[in-house]
């Protein structure tokens, strides 16, 4: 349960002799949720339990491209006790909420020491989180396939069709309506306002891995990588060799160049960078590979 009560299903993996190490997986956005990934977390429970570590996998507020949940507050009347989730209507902000809210449950199941790792838009939301919480009790991050949102879209949808709908969802946030489906002319149909806005400000929270401003010239006025740089515990970045969605970076190894060209000094002494040779931005058919390798490093003292 995220600390404002919304309703979030997971699963909980547990290694047969008991451990106080446990690691939470975010997912990416819309159908990437943990439910529909059984492979990937599955490969993933296997190679955490083998190592000691407990693996908490759920589902966060933004899975599912639309979804109504529940908040569990019986103070509230019935008719506002569902949230509209999904990722057409998630703020990356609110990311907060259901990491703290992962952690406070594994405190309850006994587990102290906790490792918290992220995949696609779950790696931005590590670093939305490092940045925003107020008290950070994960020790270690993994950071698989950070993608260039912003970016991604700039360039999908042109430099003029990106303005315009970075405009049109702002002023519909204006006038009170940020919950607005965007019109399939501006290319963010069926996002609401305020997630359209949230993914393609590049002065936003969302933006965490800017390749493309980093490479072909900025859109917005926040340092590149800001969020990212200010990470302050062991870092793993773990990319697919063949990831589709690098493409603003110029590839799989761009990304590495950028990311390790834009890690600070002080972070250098804690963040490792490797690749998974073969893998898409999923890690398709290489799944145990990557779950060994994440695995691995997490174990390792």
């Amino acid at each position: 349960m995220a600390t404002d009560k919304v309703r979030l299903p997971g699963l909980l993996y547990r290694p047969d002799k008991v451990t106080k190490k446990a690691a939470v997986w975010l997912h990416g956005m819309g159908d990437n949720g943990v439910f529909y990934n059984p492979t990937r977390i599955n490969a993933l429970g296997e190679a955490l339990t083998k190592n000691g570590i407990a693996l908490l996998a759920f589902n966060n507020r933004g899975a599912h491209n639309r979804k109504g949940l529940n908040i569990a507050d019986e103070t509230l009347p019935e008719e506002d006790r569902r949230y509209q989730g999904g990722t057409h209507y998630e703020l990356i902000a609110e990311c907060v909420k259901d990491i703290d809210g992962a952690a406070d449950f594994l405190a309850e199941q006994g587990f102290p020491e906790l490792y918290l790792m992220g995949h696609s838009t779950g790696a931005n939301k590590i670093c939305a989180y490092h940045v925003r919480a107020k008290k950070n009790v994960y020790k270690k991050y993994i950071l698989a396939g950070p993608g260039d949102d912003a970016g991604l879209f700039f360039t999908e949808l042109g430099e003029q069709r990106y303005w315009q709908a970075l405009r049109y969802a702002a002023a519909k946030i204006d006038v009170g309506q940020p919950l607005h489906v965007m019109p399939k002319y501006t290319g963010m149909y069926p996002f609401s306002a305020r997630s359209a806005r949230d993914i393609l400000d590049p002065d936003g929270a969302y933006n965490t891995f800017p390749y493309y401003e980093a490479l072909h010239g900025r859109l917005g006025r926040k340092p590149l990588f800001e969020e990212y740089r200010r990470i302050d515990k062991p870092a793993l970045v773990i990319i697919g060799e063949k990831d589709e969605f690098m493409s603003t970076a110029g590839g799989a190894e761009g990304a590495l160049k950028l990311l390790m060209k834009h890690t600070s000094n002080a972070q250098l002494k804690q963040a490792d960078f490797m690749t998974v040779t073969g893998a898409d931005h999923g890690f398709h058919d290489h799944e145990t590979e990557f779950a060994e390798k994440i695995s691995d490093w997490l174990a390792y003292d």
